[in-house]
């Protein structure tokens, strides 16, 4: 059983919802951000076309006629407003000045790839991709609130970058859209989202690649258990006990 959006091919944007549960995927719910605007608008800037970033300096609030009105005459655009808009110059800046991540990112940008999994048809966009006669390298670009190994690797996790870049690996080996060839290496460029914007270099290993890709297979088995049965519940279908020792366990402010 299935909608019409599974008629279109399955992107991790979407796949990744099932990491909260069945029925996040079938809402299909996105939630925008300000971190999540300022990524977006980084991308066009730095990686695609800088005019599909705009200034708006008044209340974003689709409800006004000349928000509407600036919507209207900046299609697809990134809107933001100044202040944010200084943090994605700033962050700009500093990938530019920073050799290693300059010469990574500095390859065949933003091209959307497609390939089959099992008889589903996926689709991506990996942030940048170098081709090499021994093969293929994978660049993902990435901001957050700290680009410090330890706190971005949590976040990381958290946001399950290595899920996605596992999955973009496997789509390059797959897609017809390049020569054929493994993905040798895997790097994740990290800029943080505020003064001094430091940016820092991740390498991803094959072993962390591997669970990673057991993760998204995991989904997509997950998922299609749920087409097939019609059902896509949320959390939990049974009672769950709520013991003493639960109390012990630290918030989670972000789940809160």
């Amino acid at each position: 059983m299935s909608n019409d959006i599974d008629l279109e091919p399955l992107r991790f944007s979407r796949l990744k919802l099932m990491a909260k549960s069945a029925a996040h995927y079938a809402a299909n719910i996105s939630d925008e951000s300000a971190s999540l605007r300022k990524g977006s608008a980084l991308h066009s800037y730095l990686l695609g076309d800088a005019e599909k970033v705009a200034i708006y300096d008044g209340r974003r609030d689709k409800r006004t006629k000349a928000y509407q009105e600036f919507m209207d005459a900046h299609p697809g655009a990134d809107i933001l407003n100044e202040r944010e808009f200084k943090d994605v110059d700033g962050m700009r800046k500093a990938l530019l000045a920073h050799e290693r991540a300059r010469e990574l990112l500095d390859g065949v940008r933003e091209q959307r790839i497609t390939w089959d999994i099992g008889g589903r048809a996926c689709a991506g966009t990996p942030d940048v991709v170098h081709l090499y006669d021994r093969g293929k390298v994978l660049v993902e670009l990435k901001t957050g609130q700290s680009s410090a190994p330890s706190l971005f690797k949590w976040q990381g996790k958290k946001l399950s970058y290595p899920v996605q870049v596992a999955w973009y690996a496997d789509g390059l080996e797959r897609t017809l859209l390049y020569k054929p060839g493994p993905v040798t290496a895997i790097y994740v460029v990290a800029v943080e989202s505020a003064p001094p914007y430091p940016v820092t270099v991740f390498t991803v290993t094959e072993q962390l690649r591997l669970q990673a890709r057991k993760q998204y297979r995991l989904w997509l088995e997950q998922l299609r258990n749920c087409e097939n049965t019609g059902t896509f519940p949320a959390y939990s279908e049974s009672d769950v006990e709520w013991d003493a020792e639960d109390e012990a366990l630290e918030w989670d402010e972000a789940a809160a």
